[in-house]
């Protein structure tokens, strides 16, 4: 399936570089705009895509080839390499479970620890025998063999470090160990921690190292060269900054410090939104749900000024809906905190390039306050 349309390698770097500056709050004419291309002409189920290596690429490539034609600016090419995430849960002895419905990511039965002497007596996983390990790792090669290595791929969706304890020891157990037996959370972590991490140099060697990857987890939007590091940490919307320094900190910084500085996600609420930062090396940034984190902007701002980027996800909006989204998160943030917004884009009806100015022009004025204030 090779790659059958042009791809503007200068015009590309032009774009990476507008990314660099606005990671180091370096003054660029307007915040980047990232729309995120899913149209599905063949309707395939997410099921269809998340089982058949050729489904998946066909799409991405669609989309990857719209993308460069309809965006005038700021699109990066990168293809998100799915297979759910679930896939370092089964490695530790989750059992993958479908729903009924196509269009359902799978989850894993469970819990599949029921206490500390469970987790004590864990295996380490092989990362080329375990679960579903082999089969991204067949998925990754395969990507890069069909595009040449021409489009930076994304790593496993690893379901972040506290979020596979969460989902093999279910959530009560979880949360009660956290605070209750924490020298079997910190050998359960520290297992699944280092896996990530010997998974992620095999998958940056299979890549052609690092720089082709757009981050070292799911984050398919181009992260800058030597901050190519990307955590989850989902579990924490429902605790405090104690027990966020004492669980995910410490194993996050590991990803952090061998990868680089790069962005945390949560989907939000964010109770500990404002000390994400708070690693070694500190983050650059976090990627965002817009609908479950707007509310905590404003505590954010305190916070993120000047050194922190934010990545607004408008997964449950539509485009019309994003873009007023944006514009209040502007006015929230600007001029002291830079955010960009991720806009979805499913039909092909859809007026891109009327669409993107608007954002553009948002964009625009977002800069235009920043570096105003900056002077």
């Amino acid at each position: 399936m090779a790659i059958r349309f042009d791809i503007p390698l200068s015009e590309i770097e032009r774009r990476k570089e507008n990314i660099r500056r606005v990671w180091n709050y370096q003054e660029v004419d307007h915040i980047p705009v990232c729309f995120d291309f899913s149209y599905n002409p063949w309707r395939y189920t997410i099921r269809d895509s998340l089982t058949s290596k050729e489904k998946q690429l066909k799409q991405r490539l669609y989309n990857i080839e719209k993308g460069l034609k309809e965006m005038p600016d700021d699109y990066i090419p990168g293809m998100f390499i799915n297979i759910g995430c679930v896939g370092v849960d089964i490695a530790f002895g989750g059992q993958i479970h479908w729903a009924d419905n196509p269009e359902q990511t799978p989850y894993i039965r469970g819990p599949v620890l029921k206490n500390a002497e469970d987790i004590f007596a864990l295996k380490k996983p092989d990362i080329r025998k375990d679960g579903l390990f082999p089969v991204f790792l067949e998925w990754l090669e395969y990507f890069v063999r069909e595009t040449e290595g021409k489009i930076p791929v994304s790593g496993l969706d690893n379901n972040g470090i506290t979020g596979v304890a969460h989902d093999l020891l279910g959530a009560e157990r979880f949360y009660l160990m956290l605070l209750d037996e924490p020298e079997a959370m910190d050998h359960l972590l520290t297992m699944i921690s280092d896996t990530i991490i010997e998974f992620i140099d095999e998958c940056a060697g299979i890549a052609g190292g690092l720089d082709n990857m757009t981050s070292v987890d799911w984050f398919y939007f181009w992260q800058p060269e030597g901050k190519k590091g990307h955590v989850s940490s989902d579990p924490n919307a429902n605790y405090g900054k104690d027990l966020f320094y004492r669980f995910d900190v410490p194993y996050n910084n590991k990803v952090m410090e061998k990868y680089g500085p790069g962005l945390l996600h949560n989907c939000g609420p964010n109770p500990c939104g404002p000390y994400y930062l708070d690693h070694s090396p500190a983050l650059s940034g976090v990627n965002l749900s817009y609908r479950y984190s707007k509310d905590d902007f404003p505590a954010l701002k305190k916070t993120y000024r000047g050194r922190g980027v934010i990545y607004i996800i408008f997964d449950n909006e539509s485009p019309e809906e994003a873009l007023a989204g944006y514009n209040s998160t502007m006015e929230i943030l600007a001029p002291d905190v830079i955010a960009l917004p991720i806009v979805f884009i499913a039909e092909e009806t859809e007026d891109i390039l009327r669409l993107y100015e608007r954002f553009a022009a948002v964009g625009k004025e977002y800069a235009r306050r920043v570096w105003k204030a900056a002077s």
